[in-house]
This record gives structure tokens, sequence and C-alpha cells, in this order.
């Protein structure tokens, strides 16, 4: 009986160990599958340098990443085919600027064949509205196509220069007819071209009749800023100007004689004051 238990006891030990062992593989074994396998992922056609507006997309510009398939932008590029056509030979153009790595979508590129129009770049509810600009106006030349922008007017209210902001963070879209910023020179343009609302560019109508405009170029990732006060001539000293100070004066009669003295002067108010006197005791002497 006594060998038969210890029998027992040593299968049961036995089993045990096994099953631990066994259950202890299992779960190794899928958490090393479910590290390897990952989120689903599908290839898409990102582009492989910088791609500028006006350029064209040629397969050499492009490269395939793997991209989580529930991360794919709406109208990113799954196939070639789509994007260059079932030879790869259809031509299609760049309308908005891409970056290295960025995927390429169907609303920064023309369709099969279409030439690039200003009004594909601009976004929805945008009008495109052209200012004069010269080398001074313009930043000499440094503000380029993809800039962003404040613009300042000046004009004349009451015999007085005011400049003030009318708006902030304006899109430059054009220099010209040159709708790119490839070259890195400063070029001095005579007009510049603009991305404003409907009401903005009613603003910039009117603006440019009644004064001058002037560009400033805002940093890059530079936030709006609030609302900014007019700047007037008096403000360029710092100093404000010196309100008109009237004088107080009262009218005065001196027998025929009929004058004005001002209360604010002590001397003029003494004087008065001693001329009337004088006077007093010339009359009382003569009675």
């Amino acid at each position: 009986m006594r060998i038969i238990a210890v029998l027992v006891l040593v299968f049961g030990v036995a089993l045990s160990g096994g099953a631990l062992f066994f259950a202890s593989e299992y779960f190794n074994e899928m958490k090393a599958s479910m590290a390897q396998k990952g989120p689903e992922t599908v290839r898409v056609l990102v582009a492989k340098s910088s791609l500028q507006y006006g350029a064209t997309i040629k397969p050499e510009n492009l490269q395939w990443v793997e991209w989580p398939k529930s991360a794919v932008p709406p109208g990113a590029f799954v196939s070639a085919e789509a994007l260059l056509g079932d030879k790869g030979d259809q031509k299609r153009i760049v309308l908005r600027s891409i970056d290295p790595g960025e995927p390429i979508l169907e609303g920064k590129i023309t369709k099969f064949g279409e030439s690039p129009r200003m009004a594909m770049n601009l976004g929805e509810g945008k009008r495109a509205v052209s200012l004069r600009i010269d080398a001074v106006s313009g930043v000499a030349g440094f503000v380029s196509a993809g800039d962003r922008v404040d613009i300042l007017l000046i004009r004349n209210l009451s015999g007085q220069l005011v400049s003030s902001v009318i708006l902030q963070d304006i899109t430059v879209i054009a220099i010209d007819q040159r709708q790119n910023s490839e070259t890195v020179s400063a070029r001095v343009g005579s007009t510049v071209t603009v991305e404003v609302d409907t009401v903005q560019a009613q603003k910039l109508a009117l603006a440019q009749q009644v004064g001058t405009l002037s560009l400033t170029l805002r940093g890059i990732g530079e936030s709006a800023g609030g609302d900014m006060k007019p700047i007037t001539a008096n403000d360029l000293s710092g100093i404000e100007a010196p309100e008109e100070v009237k004088e107080r004066t009262v009218r005065v009669r001196r027998g025929s004689d009929l004058s004005k003295v001002n209360i604010d002067d002590p001397e003029s108010t003494q004087g008065g004051t001693s001329n009337q006197d004088s006077s007093d005791s010339g009359d009382n002497s003569n009675n």
C-alpha cells in the first residue's frame, strides 16, 4: 500500500509539473506572436523628396511606406496605378507643397493631364487678392509664396499719419506670377497675391484706395496676436503730445480803455490790480 501511494504521489507531481510547463510555453509563444504581428499595415505612397507647387509627380520622387491601416489619411494612394496610371506615364502636378515622408493626397495634386490653376491652390471659402508692393513694402523681396504676413495700412487721418494692422497671419500664395519658393535668393516683386476670406478681401480692396499697404513677415510657427493699437506720428518719440491749454481771461475797463487780463498769470493779475488802484487813486485825488 505504501508503494502504491508513493507511486500515485510521484505521478501526480509529474503530471502537474508537465501541465505547468506546457502552459508556460503556450503563453510565451502567444506573447511572441502578438509582439511580432503588431497592428495591420498597408503600403502608402509618400514623397521621397520635397515637392513644391508646380512640380510634376515622377516615380523617382516617390517611395512606399508601411502605414497603419487604421490611420491612412483620406485621399492617400495605396496603388501606383491610381497615382500614375496603368503605364506609369500619366502627368500629375503638385498644387500644394508636400514634405518628404508625407503621403501623396488627391487634394494636393491635379487630376490626370490637368493643368494647375490658381483657383486649385485656394482653400475652401478663400479668395485670392493681389496687392501692389515695392522693395520696402515687400520686405526687400524676402517674402515668398507660402510665407505668412501681417498687412499694415498707413493713411492720413485729420492731418496726422496713422499706421494700423488691418490683417494678421495671412498666407502669401504668389509673388508676381511665381507660385513657388524654389529659389533661396531674395527677389523684389511688384505684386503679391494673398489668400483671404470674403470680408478680408473687401478690407484690402478698400484699404488700397485710402492709403498705402505694407507687409511684415511673420516667423515660422508664430501664432496671431491680439488686436494691435494704431500708431500715430506722436507715438514715434514715445512722448504724448501736450494738451492745448486754454487761457482764462477777464475784460477790464479803465475809463474808455478796454483790456484783457489773464487770471492764471499772477503777474498779469497783480499788474491789473495795481493799475486799477493807481487809477482809482488818481480819480480820488482829482476829487
